[in-house]
């Protein structure tokens, strides 16, 4: 319960078609459409009517923001990203507000309200549940008051003409809240149930649990490859020189570092020891990750491993901690590839990998750069 109100359905479902960014333009066009023609109908009942048509490019903009902030390869949605939607929002509220006091449009024809309901039931997909109410309640206080202040000077003014006013001003923004609320809920809940009843029995790396015997058998293998001849010579010579002790702490030294580094090896550095790419680790971080994400990252290197445009010994990781208990990750891929292309080749996984980690990001060309953040366990 506690995740679905703290992911949204972008989080845990990135390549459904409620969450990509053409959704946020779409409302806010219907949004500035509805204003439009609710302005030209009211043209001589705003006390001015020129401000209500400075007021509806606020509410594209605050769409256009939405869903850049709502691209695949950006980060995950922040509040921050909201706060500055939401004003750009509220600014146009308030300039319609400026345009509105004095005249005589009726309140339920106010489209303000409405535009600005439809704005934030655009950023559902991409703000969680929490979020939402915690926006949500002084928007429609704001929302509400600027409502009182206009309109309460159309009629003798009682607390019950005010309710209404508060309630009608303020309606449509407290209805989008509460279904964007609902809504988000709902999918992240059922999205994350099915998601539990789907796992199976994921492959992942490990550094815990029993060695493996091949890992095993080769390193034997060259063990012996490099002793064996050492002590057949000292042993067909019958004497020991200086010479054979160096050699001997000189061995002894290297296969102890070798089993060393053998031991030590994270999940990540068993692919990159099988795949030949490059992980910079020092502190096994990786062993940190969770099944999930583990399996996903997995993917998203085999594929990039396994395909013939992409040259193995370019791709780097790189794993370093964070003061506040996260992972920061970095992962560069070069990849011979038109745009297009490379898209349809990492995106998938690219995709995967963002429902199981945080602020997953993807800076596009001929070097892909890959950053992301694993949370504290």
């Amino acid at each position: 319960m506690t995740s679905a109100w703290t992911r949204s359905p972008q989080d845990v479902d990135p390549l459904s078609w409620f969450t990509g960014p053409r959704m946020p333009i779409a409302f806010s066009i219907a949004g500035v459409l509805q204003g439009t023609a609710i302005t030209v109908i009211y043209w001589h009942s705003w006390s001015n009517a020129a401000l209500q048509l400075v007021a509806l490019p606020f509410f594209l903009v605050a769409g256009w923001l939405t869903a850049l902030s709502a691209q695949p390869s950006r980060p995950r949605f922040r509040s921050r990203d909201a706060a500055t939607i939401l004003s750009f929002a509220g600014a146009g509220v308030v300039i319609s507000a400026a345009g509105t006091f004095g005249g005589t449009v009726p309140v339920a024809q106010w489209w303000p309200g409405i535009a600005l309901g439809v704005t934030f039931v655009s950023l559902s997909p991409y703000f969680t549940p929490r979020q939402q109410l915690i926006f949500a309640v002084p928007l429609i206080a704001f929302t509400g008051a600027v409502g009182w202040i206009v309109f309460s000077s159309q009629a003798n003014f009682w607390p019950p003409a005010a309710i209404v006013i508060v309630i009608i001003s303020a309606g449509p923004l407290a209805i989008g809240a509460a279904g964007g609320v609902v809504f988000s809920y709902a999918v992240v809940a059922r999205t994350l149930a099915l998601l539990d009843t789907a796992a199976g029995s994921e492959e992942f790396y490990t550094s815990a649990g029993p060695p493996d015997p091949e890992l095993q058998k080769a390193t034997v293998a060259r063990m012996s490859a490099r002793v064996a001849p050492f002590l057949e010579s000292v042993a067909s010579a019958g004497v020991i020189t200086p010479e054979n002790r160096a050699l001997a702490a000189q061995l002894a030294r290297s296969l102890r570092t070798e089993l060393v580094t053998a031991t030590s090896r994270s999940w990540l550095d068993v692919v990159a020891h099988e795949t030949g790419m490059i992980v910079s680790d020092p502190a096994r971080l990786a062993d940190g990750m969770n099944e999930s994400q583990r399996a996903a990252l997995r993917g998203l290197l085999v594929a990039a491993v396994d395909s013939t445009v992409v040259d193995r010994r370019t791709l780097l990781i790189e794993l370093r901690a964070r003061p506040d208990g996260s992972t920061a990750v970095a992962l560069s891929i070069d990849v011979n590839l038109p745009e297009g292309r490379r898209l349809v080749l990492l995106a998938p996984y690219y995709l995967t990998l963002k429902t199981t980690v945080d602020d997953l990001s993807w800076d596009d060309g001929r070097r892909s750069l890959m950053r992301f953040r694993i949370p504290p366990a």
